[in-house]
């Protein structure tokens, strides 16, 4: 039986399944030499120097059993000269392809917006690793507007894009089924708390 993907901050005895990752991370991407070294020792090394800049995150997702099977680089870029927003920037996120459209992309980027609410972070900033059709939909589906060659979501809204997306299918149909018979009936959306018996909203029912 799978397990929900857990997503969390990576501990030093993840390092050598990190490396690893992300050697496949360097075959699958069009980016190749550019985007880490070949070589595990040497990834290792600038793993552990990410880990040590100010304001990084190494973040990684397993199933429950300690295997990695997604991971996510992320680091803080406060107010600047040529910034007056700070945000976080999403330096890389990959899933393993043997473990891809289970969630595990949704549970690193949940961890990625926390932490981006945690810093103060109004924005997540990402360019796609791969560039490929998936990826692009995976971005899209989750509000990432294009900028130039990088992606650009409000924080708020991608933790309310993903609670949506933690919705079961079944549930979030009803609710737009529910929303399209009030539009017909010209009637207005939905209170956000629902509806009371008797007509009340909840938020003024004794």
């Amino acid at each position: 039986m799978r397990h929900s993907p857990n997503a969390r901050l990576i501990r030093p005895d993840d390092f050598p399944q990190v490396v690893e990752l992300l050697r496949i991370a360097r075959a699958d991407s069009p980016l190749g030499p550019q985007l880490c070294s070949p070589d595990s020792e040497t990834l290792t090394d600038q793993l552990a120097a990410w880990c040590g800049m100010p304001g990084t995150n190494v973040l990684v997702a397993d199933h429950g059993d300690d295997v990695i099977v997604g991971a996510a680089l992320t680091q803080h870029v406060d107010v600047n000269l040529f910034s007056d927003i700070a945000f976080l920037q999403l330096e890389a996120l990959f899933v393993d392809p043997a473990h891809r459209r289970h969630g595990v992309g949704r549970a690193l980027m949940a961890l990625a917006s926390q932490v981006a609410v945690d810093r103060g972070d109004s924005h997540v900033v990402t360019m796609p690793l791969t560039g490929s059709r998936s990826e692009q939909r995976f971005l899209s589906g989750l509000g990432f507007q294009p900028a130039a060659t990088r992606r650009i979501a409000e924080t708020v809204a991608l933790q309310r894009r993903l609670e949506t997306l933690a919705i079961p299918r079944r549930a979030r149909g009803l609710d737009e089924l529910i929303a399209r018979r009030r539009r017909s009936r010209g009637l207005p959306p939905t209170p956000a708390r629902g509806l009371a018996l008797g007509g009340h909203d909840r938020s003024t029912a004794s």
